[in-house]
């Protein structure tokens, strides 16, 4: 590719973080504004089990082309939505524009028929660009010596602006007479920012669905990541989860930040144990919140985001006070 700046004023630089889903996300400058530093989100496609989606015809591929940008276009509007409503710990956009694809080829298919991408479908790329936040994600911070001097009050302070941002997102409304709330779907230590003076950001929204009446909605529908899952969502039951469903992946990541143990090596729906985080520098109080948010009927997990919250609040309290 020959351009060297995106929409006349983007310079974009190296891969800043790929999770191998739907999203790549470069390290970028605007030239426009001082050479200021950014992170550029946009799509991509074809890498492992999406290739299949350009092995065949051009109209299939194009339609997955569609699908897959329709995510990022929700993403924008969500964070957009958000902030505007002033939450805050969730990425600030500054700019979307459209352009030609970094993550796009002219040419698909098998080598007995190939077939180009139309121009139109090359040329429209959106593009998500947000601020640069300082920090370091959770799945390698939650390693460092320094996090895991106060690895409970680091990790309840984390749960506290995880669970305000929660509450916020399952809050009711309505669309028409059925009733209304968005959910993350996707924690996951990868997905959260540790900032210095104890500031947690909660990053990639693109996998956040909206549940309407009893089921979620397109075009993140089951946009689910094995080992974090709730395992309501087994058996091909991914759209019919509801708000406590980020409370269990909550759960799964205060539990994997303690025992540093992956969840993923344990199977698709793994049942974890508060045992394990015993002796591991955190409380039984402490134990005793995550094994709830750990159960694995809905029913028997805290309520909702506020009630987990208040217990949070109640536990970090105990231990600043001790």
């Amino acid at each position: 590719m020959t351009q060297t700046l995106f929409n006349g004023r983007y310079k974009i630089g190296d891969v800043f973080s790929d999770n191998g889903g739907m999203g790549i996300v470069y390290a970028a400058v605007d030239t426009l504004c001082s050479n200021n530093q950014v992170l550029i989100k946009t799509t991509r496609y074809d890498a492992g089990r999406n290739a299949k989606h350009f092995q065949y015809t051009k109209e299939e591929a194009e339609k997955f082309v569609k699908q897959t940008r329709a995510i990022l276009e929700w993403e924008k509007k969500l964070i957009v939505r958000f902030r505007n409503e002033g939450l805050n710990n969730i990425p600030s956009p500054n700019h979307f524009f459209y352009d030609r694809s970094m993550t796009l080829k002219e040419t698909y298919g098998k080598n007995d028929s190939p077939y180009q991408l139309s121009d139109e479908t090359l040329n429209s790329e959106p593009f998500l660009v947000l601020e640069l936040i300082d920090g370091t994600i959770l799945s390698e911070a939650m390693r460092t010596e320094e996090f895991r001097k106060k690895l409970e009050v680091n990790l309840l302070m984390l749960a506290r602006e995880l669970l305000t941002i929660f509450v916020r997102l399952h809050k009711p409304f309505t669309v028409g007479s059925a009733p209304a709330c968005f959910i993350y779907q996707d924690l996951k230590p990868a997905n959260i920012i540790c900032s210095p003076g104890d500031y947690y950001t909660l990053i990639d929204f693109g996998a956040v669905t909206m549940r309407l009446d009893d089921k979620t909605t397109e075009p993140t529908a089951g946009c689910i990541t094995a080992g974090y899952a709730g395992p309501e969502a087994e058996g091909g039951r991914e759209c019919y989860i509801d708000s406590r469903f980020d409370l269990y992946s909550l759960g799964v990541t205060l539990w994997e930040a303690v025992t540093l143990i992956d969840p993923q090596s344990r199977g698709e729906f793994p049942k974890l144990s508060g045992g394990e985080m015993v002796g591991k520098g955190v409380s039984d109080g402490f134990i005793r919140l995550v094994e709830k948010a750990l159960q694995r009927d809905p029913e028997r997990r805290f309520s909702s985001a506020g009630e987990m919250r208040r217990v949070v609040m109640e536990t970090l309290r105990s231990r600043l006070v001790g």
